[in-house]
C-alpha cells in the first residue's frame, strides 16, 4: 500500500519598511545655510566629496558669522556644532520557508525563524497573515492544523514564554527598544508548533504570512526608501 505523506509549508516574506512610525521632529537647517564639501573616512583614506554629490552618507551646511571692529581688548565668538543621525538598520533572516513533513499525529515544534537585527534606534516587528495550516485541496475531514509561535534562544525559552496561537500573533506586534543589544545586534529564534491530530486528513496544508520590520524613530529628512529626500 502507498505510504501517505503529509507535507506542510510555511512561507513566510520579510520585508523592511523605513517609513517612520512615530517621526523625530528633527531640527530644520539655519536660515541662510549653505551646503559644503566634506570628505569621509574609507578604507584607511579620506574620499572626497561635494556639495549635494551623489551616494554621500553625510553632509555639511555652514552658517552664520561674524565680524568685529574697535579697540575691544578680546573678542569672544560662540561656535556651535549641530549633528542630526538618521536611523539606519541591518537585519537577516535564516530562511522563508520551511516544509514539514508528518507520518502521524502528534504534537510538534521546531525553530522556525532565527532573526538578527541591529540598529541605533528601536524597531517595529509586524505580524500579518498568521493563521493555522489551511488544506489547499478542498475535502478532508479538518481544514486546518492548529498552529503556534513562540520565541527565544532554544526551545526551554520558547515553552517558558508560553506558546501564542498562529492568529493571536498578529495582535502581538514587538517592539525592539533602543537598548545597548540592539546597538550591537539582537537576535532570537521564532519557533512554530503544530498540533497534527487524528481529524487531519493526508494531503497539503499551508499559511504564507509577512513579517514587517519598520524604523520608528526616523528622520523627516530621510526618503522611506532609504537616501536623501528632497527638502533638507
Amino acid at each position: 500500500m502507498k505510504r501517505l505523506v503529509l507535507l506542510l509549508c510555511v512561507m513566510v516574506v520579510v520585508t523592511v519598511s523605513a517609513e517612520a512610525a512615530a517621526q523625530l521632529p528633527g531640527s530644520p537647517l539655519p536660515a541662510g545655510a549653505v551646503e559644503v564639501e566634506h570628505w569621509e573616512f574609507d578604507d584607511g583614506e579620506w574620499v572626497f566629496f561635494a556639495d549635494s554629490m551623489v551616494g554621500a552618507n553625510a553632509r555639511a551646511w555652514r552658517s552664520g558669522g561674524a565680524v568685529g571692529s574697535c579697540n575691544r581688548a578680546s573678542w569672544t565668538v560662540e561656535f556651535t556644532v549641530h549633528a542630526a543621525l538618521a536611523q539606519w538598520v541591518n537585519w537577516s533572516v535564516t530562511g522563508t520557508r520551511w516544509d514539514w513533513r508528518v507520518l502521524k499525529p502528534g504534537d510538534y515544534a521546531t525553530d522556525c525563524i532565527g532573526f538578527w537585527v541591529q540598529s541605533n534606534n528601536a524597531v517595529l516587528i509586524d505580524y500579518e497573515g498568521f493563521s493555522d495550516l489551511t488544506r489547499t485541496s478542498p475535502g478532508g475531514v479538518k481544514q486546518t492544523i492548529d498552529t503556534y509561535y513562540s520565541y527565544g534562544d532554544s526551545i526551554v525559552t520558547a515553552m517558558a514564554n508560553g506558546w501564542v496561537r498562529a492568529y493571536d500573533l498578529n495582535d502581538c506586534d514587538d517592539i525592539i527598544g533602543d537598548v545597548a543589544a540592539l546597538h550591537t545586534g539582537w537576535s532570537t529564534k521564532l519557533y512554530n508548533r503544530i498540533v497534527v491530530d487524528v481529524w487531519n486528513s493526508s494531503g497539503e496544508y499551508e499559511d504564507t504570512a509577512v513579517v514587517t520590520l519598520s524604523l520608528v524613530n526616523q528622520q523627516p529628512w530621510v526618503a522611506d526608501a532609504g537616501g536623501w529626500t528632497g527638502a533638507q
